[in-house]
């Protein structure tokens, strides 16, 4: 009796496996990691609703073969693409970029992110936790006169972001089942025509986003 062919292994002489056996194949756990990835970004970039999102990474952790995971990400777009699409949503694509070497988006999946950012910020900034969590200091970042737009998303996880005390905040963010707060005297008035303002959005889901304009 012949032993079982492991099912993750090429056949002998580096041939690919036939389709059948892809799709039958054990999944590895670097490819669960990798689908929980394209999940998140999906959901960062509006492509997927919460339900849904929570629905397939649920379903990652439960499959057993390739061809179930596949599934699970078959209908997504690739990352530039969904980025593409979210540029386009928020109209980043038909506005010339500031001069900015600060990063544009920051994610946190299943981890801890910490940034300091000095000089000048960019004119959009996403920041998403999944599961995990980001400390964002922007104290020491340059503002220039007009709208500086951050759009926030956390899903079991927590954000907190630090404010200069020259600038005022738009604050656009809700929550379900958690908090968005914004504290400090920075709060948009007609008389701060002048000053610059951070719009801030987004949403916290079973999550907690907090901002804090410094005194």
């Amino acid at each position: 009796m012949h032993p079982r062919r492991d099912q993750r292994r090429p056949l002998p002489g580096g041939r690919p496996l036939p389709p059948q056996h892809v799709a039958t194949r054990l999944v590895t756990a670097e490819e669960r990691d990798a689908a929980v990835g394209r999940l998140t970004a999906a959901f960062a970039d509006d492509v997927l609703p919460v339900a849904e999102f929570e629905r397939r990474v649920s379903a990652v952790w439960r499959v057993a073969t390739a061809g179930e995971l596949v599934s699970l990400t078959r209908d997504l777009p690739t990352v530039q693409e969904a980025t593409s699409v979210a540029d386009s949503r928020d109209g980043s694509a038909s506005v010339a970029p500031r001069s900015s070497t600060a990063p544009r988006r920051l994610n946190s999946i299943m981890s801890s992110v910490e940034r300091r950012i000095h000089g000048p910020m960019p004119e959009r900034l996403r920041v998403q936790a999944t599961m995990g969590s980001v400390e964002l200091d922007l104290r020491d970042a340059e503002f220039p006169p007009g709208v500086t737009e951050i759009r926030v998303k956390a899903l079991m996880g927590s954000v907190e972001i630090d404010l200069p005390p020259h600038v005022v905040v738009d604050d656009r963010g809700r929550a379900f089942m958690g908090s968005f707060t914004v504290s400090g005297s920075g709060r948009l008035r007609a008389s701060d025509a002048d000053a610059p303002i951070v719009r801030i959005s987004g949403h916290a889901m079973l999550a907690s986003i907090e901002v804090e304009i410094d005194d």
